[in-house]
């Protein structure tokens, strides 16, 4: 009875790698927004969706625009979306910042030719 086959497969192992993949890729998954942290005001008509290949324009509470998680000036943003026509511009802005400040960018959006804008908010619970 000693010398009997092995007749079976251990599975534990590539479970537990499988478990500690499943934790990494939740608990990097909502890192993987882009721009910066801002308050979105909240909606009832729910989250906009972002894709990976849209352009995140955020602005903080202070008025100040950021490409992704880069601070950037109104003319250089201006040469930004024109190297980048043809996409998509989401406006993440902070609830505190003024209407004018929002208008502002998205004039700056549409006046390089991109039509394609959606504003970023949050779902009311």
């Amino acid at each position: 009875m000693k010398n009997k086959a092995f007749s079976y497969i251990n599975i534990t192992p590539l479970v537990d790698v499988m478990l500690v993949l499943l934790v990494i890729f939740m608990v990097t998954t909502p890192m993987l927004v882009k721009g910066i942290k801002v308050n979105l005001p909240k909606t009832h008509s729910g989250a906009t969706k972002i894709e990976k290949k849209d352009i995140i324009i955020s602005i903080d509470k202070n008025g100040n625009f950021y490409v992704d998680k880069v601070k950037i000036t109104p003319d250089a943003l201006k040469d930004y979306l024109k190297a980048h026509r043809g996409k998509t511009v989401i406006i993440k802005s902070d609830k505190r910042v003024e209407y004018g400040v929002v208008v502002k960018l998205i004039d700056i959006v549409k006046s390089v030719g991109i039509i394609r804008v959606g504003l970023a908010t949050q779902p009311k619970q």
